[in-house]
């Protein structure tokens, strides 16, 4: 979310005459937005101890691979595909976004358990002028005060100036017409001028009552394990290069010597004449790149000694078991990352069957996967009902089976992608086991499966033969 630039409005004062002549109405006006450097000085509650706990939480996943990917998969299930009802999808929050667009915008923060910031900018009358949202990790809190906010554009680059103060009035649903009015005005005519009006929402838990504090945060250090096993494997690339053969020359010729034409200047000496490679090694490299036909030069490591008493000797660590034991530490570490920010890891890529389970498992991760979805996306709704009583704010979710393998779905019965959807269990008269069985068959090229019926009893073709001449019934999501 970017710094808000919108053009400024014309100010009550200049726009009253003209009202006047034309029969406007300027209480329908919108206050212009204030200018200039001077942000108003207030006390603040910290965010965390240093003040920073949003933007140190910023540092640490998008600093990880595995929870980026979990942050961004939450983003999305959140905001789904967009409000259900179109006349609720297309209204115009303000001048540039549709209630629609906000939704996906105030998804991120969402998913990064900030809560989310919402900004509503009355008229001079107290009606709803534009909404828009402000980043939630830039929100501070008033201390002991008129409980209002600051946003902050500093506080992402780890500084907060007076002069980058943007004060907010909070919000209050039950605030009639003519107080809101009240407030804009008073505010429009002080020195800080008005900014807005800010609705915070967020989970308040016991001890923390001011802020949100992303669940996934008390777990950093395996989110940080993450980031620095994909460092450590790009140092491995980078500089733990080993050739794919090494060569040794052994005799004086292959030695360089001081370069013959050296003169030294002033305050030098012969000793400090440059090395001068031989002739003999210069003719060996060269016969070495033509080996290979690498314009880059070839593997081979190339090492020189005057005698077989100076020649280097060169010992191989056995990497087999420490590459091992990493590779299942890494494996630990995505399970562990998902698990902290609630994101099933089949929903971002993974199929080893070790993090993933078995289907029941599968399902059950699903469901889980829906208690931290619903909650946060309603934060954002259950806000939007306060400032548009009367829209439908019903979301269009996201379909799960979309976004795992299809190779593992082929795998699961009809009841299990049912639950999957949250659909109910229909009335089979096969038990899953069974229609695994099945599924395998129909997936089965003609010639195999038939080859494969051969070998089942007359009691088992029986029972098979119905299901597979036909194929089960797509599930059907709810309406």
């Amino acid at each position: 979310m970017a710094k808000r630039q919108r053009p400024a409005t014309a100010t009550r004062v200049e726009m009253e005459p003209v009202a006047a002549a034309r029969g406007w109405r300027p209480d329908l006006l919108a206050p212009v937005e204030p200018s200039g450097d001077k942000g108003e000085k207030i006390k603040i509650i910290n965010w965390g101890g240093n003040n920073m706990l949003p933007q140190d939480v910023l540092r640490i996943v998008y600093d990880s691979g595995t929870a980026e990917a979990c942050i961004e998969r939450l983003a999305q299930f959140i905001g789904g595909e967009g409000f259900t009802s179109k006349v609720t999808a297309t209204t115009m929050a303000n001048e540039h976004q549709t209630l629609n667009q906000l939704l996906e915008e105030a998804s991120w923060d969402l998913a990064f358990g900030f809560g989310v910031a919402v900004i509503v900018r009355y008229t001079f009358g107290g009606e709803v002028g534009e909404v828009f949202l402000e980043e939630a990790s830039c929100l501070r809190r008033e201390k002991d005060g008129l409980g209002r906010y600051v946003i902050n554009y500093g506080l992402a680059e780890g500084k907060m100036t007076t002069s980058d103060n943007r004060v907010y009035l909070p919000f209050n649903a039950r605030a009639s017409q003519d107080e809101i009015s009240e407030e804009v005005i008073a505010a429009f005519n002080s020195e800080a001028g008005y900014w807005g009006h800010l609705l915070y929402a967020f989970t308040a838990k016991s001890g923390r009552t001011n802020y949100a504090v992303p669940s996934f945060y008390s777990g950093k250090e395996d989110l940080e394990n993450d980031a620095a096993i994909s460092k450590y494997d790009l140092k491995n690339a980078v500089d733990g290069f080993f050739p794919d053969a090494i060569m040794t020359v052994v005799g004086k010729k292959y030695s360089g010597e001081p370069d013959p034409n050296f003169k030294p200047a002033e305050n030098e000496t012969l000793d400090d004449a440059p090395w001068v490679e031989s002739e003999d090694l210069a003719a060996v490299k060269k016969i070495l790149k033509g080996m290979k036909g690498s314009a880059n030069g070839a593997s081979i490591g190339l090492l020189t000694a005057d005698s077989e008493d100076e020649l280097p000797k060169l010992e191989f660590f056995n990497n087999g078991p420490n590459s091992k034991n990493l590779t299942d530490m890494v494996n630990r570490i995505v399970g562990k990352v998902c698990r902290h920010i609630g994101v099933p890891p089949v929903l971002i890529g993974v199929d080893q069957a070790g993090l993933l389970g078995n289907n029941q498992q599968i399902v059950n991760s699903i469901k889980l996967f829906g208690l931290v979805v619903k909650p946060r996306r309603k934060l954002f709704t259950e806000a939007l009902a306060q400032i548009y009583p009367g829209l439908d704010l019903t979301v269009t979710q996201l379909d799960p089976v979309d976004y795992i393998d299809p190779a593992i779905i082929a795998k699961m019965t009809d009841n299990e992608i049912r639950a999957l959807r949250g659909l109910p269990p229909l009335d089979e008269e096969f038990t899953d086991e069974q229609q695994a069985t099945i599924r395998a068959l129909r997936a089965l090229p003609d010639e195999l499966r038939a080859a494969v019926l051969q070998t089942l009893t007359a009691e088992e073709l029986r029972a098979f033969l119905p299901a597979l001449a036909k194929p089960s019934p797509a599930p059907v999501p709810a309406a």
